[in-house]
C-alpha cells in the first residue's frame, strides 16, 4: 500500500505493518544548496535514539532500526505492526541536516538552539533573529513553488494582551491568543469586512497531577479533586469557545464516533461527592482544609503569566478547590521554559497544560498514558505523560493501557481500533490519571486588508493558529495578496 504525504515523500507499508519504506524526492535541498538525502533522515532518527531528550513523540517506542538502501530509500522497522507507523514517522518528526549539525551540536544535543544561521528544508530561511524580532525570506533552494507571500515577520510579544491589542491596533495580519468575546466589539464588528477570528476544537485541556506524588496517587483525592471543579465556568467569559471537555478525555467533537455511548453524555461528579472521596482516602477537615496524619493537603497549580485564558482557568480551579476544603495556590511561571521544565521533570504538584491532537484519539491516548513516555524521578517525560503514568503509579492500570495502545497499532481494521480506544477510556473514566477540563481551541484572529485565504469555518481546510506546525505553511501556501 503507498500512501501520498504532504511535500516531499511517500511511503510503502508490508502486509505485516511492521515494515515501512519511504521514499523522498531527488530534488530537495537544504537552504545551502546542499542535498537532502536519505543520510539526513537515518542521522535525525539515530540522534533521536541516542538522545531520548529529542524524541518528543517518542517514535522510538516502536520502531527496531532505520536503514537507507539507497540515497533517496528508507526502510523503518518496527518492533511490533503498527497501522500509526506512517503518521508518526512521516508526519511527526522533523529532519535535519547532517552536514550541518554534526559540526555544531556538541556533546549534547538537547541543548542546541540552532539560532545562528540555521539550515532548513522548508520554503523559508531564517534570515535576521534578535529578542525583539524574527525575519524569515523565501529559501531560493526550496524545490517547490514559491508560496506568494515573500517575508514573514514574527515579532516578539511579552503575553497575550500586548498581542490582543497590536492585532485591534492593526499592527498584525494573524496572531492567536486566548479571545474574549467582549473584543468582538471593537474587532471583528469594528471591521466586518476584514477582522475574522475562528477557533475550531484542537485537543483537550488537561489538569495533571503529579501521581509521584502524595496524596496524587490515590485515586479517591483524584475523583475529589475532579468533583471540586466547576468545568462549566472554565474559562471566563470564553465559555462560548472552550466548551466543558469530555471525562474520556475525547476530543469533542472531532471524535464524537469514538466515545463509548456510554459516555457520551457522562457528567463529571458534582461537588457533593468530594467529603465522600476524601473520607475513603483517610482525610478529615481540620480548620476547614482537608487533613490526614495532622498534615493538611496543599497543593500549587502551575501556569503561565500571561497566558490570560488559563490563567484565568486556574484562579477559578484554585477558587473551586478552596471552597471545597483544599488548601490550593496558583503558582504563575514566569515564561514557558521553567513551566515546562517542571512539568517534563516531575517538579510540581498540579498543572494546567494541553494533550496531542491527531486524526483520532490514539495520538492524544499514546503521548498521554504510555508509560514508554514517562520517566524516572527528576528525568524528562516525553510526550504529554506529565503525571508520569506508569508501574509505579498507576495500580496496575499502565500495563493495561500500554496492551491497549498496542492493540489500537496492529487493529487490522477501525472497529478493532475503536474496541482499543473504549477499553482505554474506561481506564480515563474509572482511574483518573488526569483530569480533562477544556475542549481546548485552536486560537486564530486575521485581518484580510493584506493577505486574503486563511482557513475559516466556511473553508476549513487546515487549521487557524498561527503556532500549530507544521500546519502555519500550508495555510501561508494558501495566502494571496488582497486586491482591495
Amino acid at each position: 500500500m503507498a500512501n501520498r504525504l504532504p511535500g516531499w515523500l511517500t511511503v510503502d507499508h508490508d502486509a505485516t505493518l511492521t515494515q515501512w519504506t519511504f521514499h523522498l524526492r531527488t530534488d530537495v535541498k537544504w537552504s545551502d544548496g546542499q542535498p537532502l538525502t536519505s543520510e539526513d533522515v537515518v542521522y535525525t532518527f539515530e540522534l533521536m535514539k541516542q538522545y531520548a531528550g529529542l524524541d518528543q513523540t517518542s517514535v522510538w517506542s516502536i520502531l527496531k532500526d532505520v536503514k537507507a538502501t539507497d540515497t533517496s530509500t528508507i526502510v523503518f522497522t518496527t518492533t511490533a505492526a503498527n497501522s500509526t507507523a506512517g503518521f508518526r514517522i512521516g508526519n511527526q518528526v522533523y529532519i535535519v541536516p547532517k552536514h550541518d549539525w554534526s559540526t555544531k551540536i556538541g556533546t549534547d544535543p538537547t541543548k542546541f538552539t540552532n539560532d545562528k544561521n540555521p539550515v532548513t528544508s522548508g520554503p523559508y530561511k531564517l534570515t535576521t533573529f534578535t529578542p525583539d524580532l524574527l525575519t524569515y525570506d523565501i529559501n531560493t533552494s526550496y524545490w517547490g513553488t514559491k508560496p506568494e507571500v515573500k517575508k514573514i515577520l514574527v515579532p516578539s510579544i511579552k503575553d497575550n494582551t500586548t498581542a490582543i491589542t497590536k492585532m485591534l491596533q492593526g499592527e498584525l495580519d494573524w496572531t492567536g491568543t486566548g479571545w474574549d468575546p467582549s473584543l468582538d466589539e471593537q474587532f471583528t464588528q469594528k471591521d466586518p469586512a476584514h477582522n475574522h477570528v475562528w477557533f475550531p476544537a484542537s485537543n483537550t485541556v488537561m489538569l495533571y497531577l503529579n501521581l509521584s506524588k502524595a496524596p496524587f496517587n490515590n485515586l479517591d483525592v483524584r475523583k475529589a479533586i475532579s468533583a471540586a471543579i466547576n468545568r462549566d465556568n472554565l474559562p471566563q467569559g470564553i465559555a462560548q469557545y472552550a466548551k466543558a471537555a469530555n471525562p474520556t478525555g475525547v476530543v469533542t467533537p472531532n471524535h464524537n464516533k469514538w466515545i463509548k455511548s456510554d459516555y457520551a453524555s457522562l457528567k463529571f461528579d458534582a461537588t457533593d461527592k468530594v467529603a465522600g472521596y476524601m473520607a475513603a482516602a483517610g482525610f478529615t477537615k481540620t480548620d476547614g482544609i482537608w487533613a490526614k496524619d495532622g498534615k493538611k493537603l496543599t497543593m500549587n497549580v502551575d501556569v503561565v503569566t500571561g497566558w490570560n485564558d488559563w490563567v484565568q482557568d486556574v484562579e477559578n480551579i484554585v477558587s473551586d478547590l478552596k471552597a471545597a476544603g483544599f488548601d490550593a495556590k496558583v503558582n504563575s511561571q514566569a515564561g514557558f521554559t521553567p513551566y515546562y521544565d517542571a512539568l517534563t521533570t516531575g517538579k510540581y504538584d498540579a498543572a494546567i497544560s494541553w494533550t496531542n491532537s491527531g486524526p483520532n484519539p490514539y495520538f492524544t491516548y499514546q503521548a498521554l498514558l504510555s508509560s514508554a513516555n514517562s520517566a524516572a524521578a527528576g528525568k524528562a517525560v516525553t510526550g504529554t505523560n506529565f503525571m508520569r503514568w506508569d508501574a509505579t503509579t498507576s495500580n496496575g492500570f499502565s500495563a493495561q493501557t500500554d496492551k491497549l495502545i498496542a492493540d489500537f497499532e496492529k487493529a487490522p481494521d477501525e472497529a478493532a481500533q475503536m474496541q482499543a480506544i473504549q477499553g482505554i477510556e474506561d481506564i480515563m473514566v474509572s482511574q483518573l490519571p488526569c483530569l480533562p477540563l477544556t475542549v481546548n481551541v485552536f486560537w486564530g484572529e486575521y485581518s484580510t486588508k493584506n493577505w486574503t485565504g486563511f482557513p475559516s469555518a466556511e473553508n476549513p481546510y487546515d487549521s487557524s493558529a498561527p503556532y500549530n506546525a507544521p500546519d502555519f505553511v500550508n495555510v501561508i501556501f494558501h495566502l494571496k495578496a488582497a486586491t482591495n
